[in-house]
């Protein structure tokens, strides 16, 4: 005898009106299983009525009413519809209309004379004398003493081409007909306190709703429904990333050495936010348990520095750590700074990427492998297998978003036990640390250093371009640096916004051989050149693709101007806008736009304007973008789900879905605490909720059946 589970992983094309021939159709749709079919929510209400005869009907309403058949008039081409003419009750003439009808179907139940129901969309064709009525395709053409099936609200749901509304909801309940309930996956405390139905009996609520207050959030089957796909969610997060599980390690109650002499040389004074993120990174440190922790902070606030400080700590116990950045640029000016910070201590920095080759990149591999290199820095080139650590104490990705789970897990095979620190520049709204991080400890940078101001920030349209060029000259004039950005690195027929190499060329014509020239295209060693001659003053002006995007960091540069500002989303505008203001001198951000403005681009130019608070802009980033994706290798975004989208225009709504996300979150952790293995009666259930929502490709899954 099949099981619950069995039911609902059923294949939909067993069912005889689905078949071969409209699975493909569902398949699209929502996908192959009973179960795909049932998380299909309806997303609206219409309501048929009742009418007397057709003159009562409001325009292109839905309506229900009784009709004689009066004649039946086949089409006499091979297009033309099949046509029925009928009656209503006061003898108003109108036509049922099919395509590629079935001629004995339509005469077997309307035959002419007969008194029938009638229900569908009734249209009227206005013409000078005479007002046509016609109904296309009727939901419903049969018995009379079937019409009250026809009446009242009805549920809406997303189609795709192929399938009609009367398809989908004969199949959906014959479906629920013979579905069975669940084991319960959740403990009685929570159904209670959420005012929850049981799983079979929240599906059937939500597919025969009765007002729109059962469509909203607040509806308890639907919130029943959305919890179970949260917990899933979850629970497969959490089972997948075990690969990442903190390992038990011995308590190590070191004293901060190098840490505190490295304070006493810097020329300013910690900010009170690194100071605590200091004693949190420290604290899991000597606590005797591997630290997986997430460092976010705005641009400028100092997240290096706290990477550094926890370096040091590890380097105390005879550790070494290694530092993974995204791009050779950030990884150059990182081992340079660092190895300046760290000189006086007498501590070692190495630089490994893949442009290191013969037997620089073998000494750089050996001062690895012996251990004479304090702290390694590198991009990608650090995962090789043929670098080998000599105590690999901590890991610390560097704009963690751009790395994905294998690349993060290859860096960790290197040590087992090394304590991992993530970090990013770009702030993440509450929503996405959840989603992405909830495994995680996190810390916040949420100050930056003293003596910062706020960098003005102007939106200029692209049409008062030679006014900034000369407000450029002036503040060239008094010794300061410009960034200058544009979105692409050359001209094409189907782009009309400018180009770096266009715009290099232009302003070189102004201001000569200040002006420099950065993009993605060009080598390293001319990237760094390029950049070099920036760094060093030597060029005033660095023209640039989003390259100079994350970490790149030129203190005397004041003045950041954003060509076609519009094309960028808001993350990237106020990274951008990061690489100034990085001294006590007041900078700036000139936001060039051209047309045509979309709403949304306005909203995003308006917001960076108005706002300089890097987690706020995250949020209302979050809330003009959307979703994105975020399981498997990308970590990035809001997970896309089924019956829900996180992202509410609605406060209350998002409010409430937040909510709920959270108490998903910790019922999913403390049913791992309790039952690593899902062995227990709950444990059981919640692995069928997994398999249902697809959320079952974790090892420990595998690994148990």
């Amino acid at each position: 005898m099949s099981t619950p589970l069995d039911y609902y992983l059923t294949e939909l094309h067993t069912l005889t009106s689905v078949g071969s021939r409209r699975k493909n159709f569902y398949k699209k749709l929502v996908g192959n299983r009973f179960i795909d079919l049932l998380w299909h929510l309806p997303s609206n209400l219409s309501f048929r009525k009742l009418i007397s005869h057709i003159h009562e009907a409001p325009e292109n309403a839905l309506v229900t009413f009784e009709a004689t058949v009066e004649l039946h008039q086949p089409g006499l081409r091979k297009r033309s519809p099949y046509r029925i003419w009928m009656r209503d009750n006061k003898n108003n003439r109108f036509e049922v209309l099919f395509f590629n009808a079935y001629d004995r179907f339509l005469q077997r139940v309307a035959p002419e004379g007969r008194k029938i129901a009638v229900s569908g969309q009734l249209k009227c064709d206005r013409t000078i004398d005479v007002n046509r009525y016609h109904i296309s395709h009727p939901d419903f053409m049969g018995p009379l003493d079937e019409i009250g099936k026809w009446i009242g609200a009805e549920r809406v749901y997303g189609l795709t081409a192929g399938l009609t509304r009367a398809m989908v909801v004969s199949v959906i309940d014959q479906v629920l007909k013979s579905a069975r309930d669940m084991p319960e996956w959740i403990p009685d405390e929570q159904i209670s306190d959420g005012n929850f139905p049981p799983f079979l009996k929240a599906l059937k609520q939500v597919h025969r709703p009765h007002t729109y207050e059962n469509l909203s959030f607040t509806d308890p089957a639907r919130q029943r429904l959305i919890f179970d796909e949260f917990l899933a969610y979850h629970l497969g997060m959490a089972i997948s990333h075990r690969r990442l599980k903190p390992q038990a390690l011995s308590v190590n109650q070191y004293i901060p050495k190098l840490a505190k002499q490295l304070e006493a040389l810097l020329p300013f004074t910690l900010t009170n936010a690194q100071i605590s993120a200091i004693a949190e990174l420290r604290s899991d440190i000597q606590k005797g348990q591997q630290m997986v922790r997430l460092l976010q902070g705005d641009v400028g606030s100092g997240k290096t520095l706290v990477a550094v400080m926890a370096a040091l700590d590890v380097a105390d116990t005879g550790q070494q750590t290694a530092l993974l950045v995204p791009t050779e640029i950030l990884s150059r000016q990182h081992a340079t700074k660092i190895g300046e910070m760290l000189e006086p201590l007498g501590l070692k920095v190495a630089l490994l990427t893949g442009r290191e080759k013969g037997k620089i990149r073998e000494g750089v591999i050996e001062t690895i492998r012996s251990g004479t290199a304090t702290i390694v820095v590198g991009t990608h080139a650090l995962l090789e297998e043929s670098v080998e650590f000599k105590n690999l104490g901590l890991v610390v990705i560097d704009e963690q978003h751009r790395f994905g789970v294998e690349q993060r897990l290859a860096l960790a095979k290197k040590s087992s036990t090394a304590h991992i620190l993530s970090m990013t520049a770009t702030p993440i709204p509450r929503t996405l640390v959840l989603a992405n991080h909830g495994d995680m400890d996190v810390s916040i940078l949420n100050e930056k250093p003293q003596g910062r101001k706020i960098i003005q920030t102007k939106v200029i349209s692209v049409d008062r371009l030679l006014d900034v060029v000369e407000q450029v000259k002036i503040i060239m004039g008094k010794g300061r640096q410009v960034y200058w950005v544009c979105p692409l690195i050359e001209e094409s027929e189907k782009s009309d916004f400018a180009a770096a190499i266009a715009r290099h060329e232009m302003l070189k014509e102004i201001f000569g051989e200040k002006v420099e020239l950065m993009h993605g295209r060009m080598k390293g060693p001319e990237k760094d050149a390029a950049m070099q001659r920036f760094i060093s003053g030597e060029a005033t002006l660095l023209v640039s693709t989003t390259v100079i995007e994350v970490g790149v960091d030129v203190p005397q540069a004041t003045v950041m101007v954003i060509e076609h500002a519009q094309r960028f989303g808001l993350a990237q505008l106020h990274q951008l806008r990061g690489r100034v203001g990085r001294n006590d001198i007041q900078s700036f951000c000139l936001l060039l736009y051209g047309q045509p403005l979309s709403f949304q681009a306005r909203k995003r130019l308006e917001t960076m304007r108005d706002c300089h608070d890097g987690f706020k802009i995250a949020e209302e980033d979050l809330r003009l973008r959307g979703g994105g994706e975020i399981i498997g290798t990308k970590q990035s975004g809001v997970p896309k789900f089924r019956l829900c989208d996180l992202v509410q225009e609605d406060p209350a709504d998002a409010t409430l879905l937040e909510g709920l996300f959270a108490k998903a979150h910790s019922m999913a952790n403390e049913a791992l605490k309790n039952d690593p293995d899902l062995s227990s009666e709950q444990g059981l259930a919640l692995r069928q909720l997994l398999i249902l929502s697809e959320y079952d490709n974790a090892q420990l899954l595998k690994k148990s059946g």
